[in-house]
């Protein structure tokens, strides 16, 4: 019997420590850390940690979020892991203790994961509106260029310019200059190229 714990953040740039901190402060000796997005399942730490699981462990997340972002695969998750014979709680989220057979703790489970899915959903509902405001305000300009002014950022810039000025395609420029075919239109954009 094992108390594991699964880290997850969506990114090589955000940090574990917080996660780390809170399941080994509630006992956890094993870690599967993940940095990717929690959209899919297909996670190879989140799969080997499954596949390891055995009766009598229990998994624990920082938060619920950090299991996964979709109601559906959180509630497959879960089923795999009961299957096991194992439980999972988590620290942040008191009341998500699925440890033993309570069918209320599944039903808050069920209800608090559909909720969470929800509110992401409205999360982006917003913020697409609010961008589509700024743009017909025109406020918004969309994300930065990664190539900027000055050095070998602003060489590779003048290149990728003048080849579009010489007709090649935007595809042929994304592959010459290994840059990402969003990155090339802001910056078309940007110079009033395009």
């Amino acid at each position: 019997m094992k108390n594991i714990g699964y880290i997850r953040v969506s990114s090589e740039g955000q940090n574990i420590a917080r996660q780390k901190k809170s399941l080994k402060e509630a006992g956890c000796t094993e870690f599967y850390i993940e940095k990717l997005s929690g959209a899919s399942m297909e996670r190879p730490e989140l799969q080997r940690m499954l596949e390891k699981l055995r009766t009598g462990d229990m998994v624990y997340i920082h938060e619920m979020s950090r299991l996964s972002r979709s109601t559906k695969d959180l509630l497959t998750i879960v089923e795999i892991i009961q299957s096991k014979g194992a439980g999972l709680k988590s620290i942040t989220d008191k009341w998500l203790d699925l440890s033993d057979d309570n069918p209320m703790s599944e039903l808050l489970f069920t209800i608090f994961s559909g909720l969470a899915q929800f509110e992401r959903k409205m999360i982006k509902q917003r913020q697409k509106e609010g961008i589509e405001i700024a743009r017909s305000e025109g406020k918004f300009k969309g994300r930065k260029t990664q190539l900027v002014r000055g050095g070998k950022e602003e060489q590779r810039m003048k290149a990728i310019i003048e080849a579009y000025k010489q007709g090649k395609s935007i595809n042929d420029i994304r592959i010459t200059y290994k840059v990402g075919t969003g990155t090339i239109y802001r910056m078309l954009d940007r110079e009033g190229i395009r």
